[in-house]
């Protein structure tokens, strides 16, 4: 007993070198089971790892991949136990898999979307990312956002802006201070200089050319 101790002592933190995929037991449904700081694969060349702690560090790129959702970027650190994860470096999430709203087959789903930013802090409990520096979300269906940093909810589909505000749906543009998005539902709620720029209609052969209307609504 004191000899199986003292070994999983000296081995408690552990570094591996290498072409790796680092994997947990896929959980049943509202199990609440056991996974990698909220992800159940994670693939990289070198990670050092507290087998005790749950500390782990990720020195070069690696992808983390749970349903519906993957993430890549050039280094992380976190712990598998408190289920966080600190991206940092070309951070990608993408989420492929569009997800289900509660109730009957015929209610909206959400349509795919990519979210870059330079880093990224995932809380795998609440299933939070919150990208800092240059965030930019793209959707299915020709929407695009840009701030300064942003939260998604993967659990409750929203998205809230702030800083340098810049929202695209086709020709129309929408600028605030912060805004929050549904990515289920497409509700906006700007807050802060809000600015909203619609194309006019295309002018006929006898009609004068006007440039983009703009609007200014303050909430």
């Amino acid at each position: 007993m004191n000899l199986a101790r003292a070994f999983f002592a000296s081995t408690a933190g552990l570094a591996f070198a290498g072409s790796l995929a680092v994997a947990s037991n896929a959980a049943s449904p509202g199990a609440g089971g056991s996974n990698i700081a909220g992800f159940d694969r994670i693939r990289t060349s070198k990670i050092n790892f507290n087998l005790n702690s749950g500390d782990f560090t990720i020195p070069g790129p690696f992808s983390a991949t749970r349903a519906g959702t993957d993430i890549t970027a050039d280094s992380a650190q976190g712990n598998s136990k408190t289920k966080v994860l600190h991206a940092r470096g070309h951070v990608v999430v993408h989420q492929s898999q569009p997800l289900a709203n509660r109730g009957s087959a015929t209610d909206l789903t959400q349509r795919p979307s990519t979210l870059t930013a330079d880093q990224l802090d995932v809380d795998g409990e609440t299933k939070r990312y919150t990208a800092t520096g240059h965030m930019h979300f793209t959707q299915e269906g020709g929407r695009d956002a840009t701030s300064d940093s942003a939260v998604l909810d993967d659990t409750t589909h929203k998205l809230h802006m702030e800083g340098n505000v810049r929202v695209k749906n086709g020709e129309q543009t929408i600028e605030s201070d912060s805004l929050d998005y549904d990515t289920l539902s497409g509700q906006l709620d700007g807050n802060g200089n809000v600015t909203i720029t619609s194309p006019v209609a295309s002018p006929g052969p006898n009609d004068r050319i006007a440039g983009p209307k703009k609007k200014r609504i303050k909430l």
